[in-house]
């Protein structure tokens, strides 16, 4: 078996030279070739994974966070060649909606024994995310999360500090013959059921069930914030009054912004965007 690590040495505070070390151990202990590949800069993930099915490599281990598998997954999306994920970032949250080992040692031996399957891919304006986007408040927390340093206490603290000031945005969503005018504090399209860090935006998605959810999030009044984080972290976020979810497999929407998130890496994308589900085109090692 043919193996490449793609790995982001900016990822898990220092554990990159211990997962390429478990790599190599591994890969020599189950006999498998491995080539290790590190990112340098944005697109070499997807550069890599598109070198890796032109050379008739059997997968990919994505080892860094969201974004890396993001990167790694443009190049696999539409192919045969699985992606195994390592989960390394700061949130994680494709690796723990799809409840993977987050133990490097564990995670690696998944990865190079672990069976593939089929799930889907989703995309706003052409631009694939695997796991969750968002317009809104979630887009400008991680534009603010981009330029600060990593850590999931610093992800808290940016959420804090910005969502005492964030105002309402007007968004407009056309899905399943409707068209749906709201005043949201965030609009997340929701492949897997969190953004990371255990905020289960989407406690009831499924990465491989060919639908999404768009969950169009009000904003609480203040003696509210404290339960809305509350049921954010504990998995109960659908018993809130202030959000409401369309199950759909595309959408159009207008935003009064410009800014969105893809698996949590800031983009700029307009203020009109065309969203679409497509079902099992990308293959996982779960």
């Amino acid at each position: 078996m043919k193996v490449m690590l793609v790995i982001n040495p900016m990822s898990g505070r220092h554990l990159a030279p211990r997962v390429q070390g478990l790599a190599e151990e591994r890969a020599r202990s189950h006999g498998a070739e491995l080539e290790v590949r590190t990112v340098q800069g944005p697109g070499d993930g997807t550069r890599f994974a598109q070198e890796a099915v032109s050379r008739g490599f059997d997968r990919v281990i994505s080892a860094g966070g969201d974004g890396t598998l993001n990167a790694v997954a443009c190049g696999l999306v539409g192919t045969r060649v699985p992606v195994a994920v390592i989960g390394l970032g700061s949130g994680n949250g494709y690796v723990r909606s799809l409840e993977l080992p987050r133990d490097p040692q564990r995670a690696m031996e998944l990865a190079l024994t672990g069976e593939a399957r089929p799930v889907d891919v989703c995309y706003l304006n052409d631009r694939l995310f695997v796991g969750t986007a968002g317009i809104g408040f979630d887009a400008r927390v991680a534009a603010a999360f981009e330029r600060s340093s990593r850590g999931a206490w610093n992800y808290a603290r940016i959420i804090l500090r910005e969502v005492f000031s964030a105002q309402p945005m007007r968004v407009v969503v056309k899905a399943n013959h409707e068209t749906i005018e709201e005043q949201v504090l965030m609009l997340v399209f929701a492949n897997s059921r969190e953004f990371g860090n255990g905020a289960l935006i989407s406690p009831g998605s499924r990465v491989d069930d060919g639908m999404a959810e768009l969950r169009l999030v009000r904003k609480p009044p203040f003696p509210a914030l404290l339960k809305a984080f509350f049921q954010l972290y504990a998995g109960s976020v659908d018993r809130s009054p202030y959000l409401r979810s369309i199950p759909a497999r595309e959408a159009m929407v207008h935003q009064a912004g410009v800014l969105a998130h893809l698996d949590g890496e800031s983009v700029e994308v307009g203020h009109e965007l065309r969203f679409r589900l497509e079902p099992k085109r990308l293959w996982v090692v779960r």
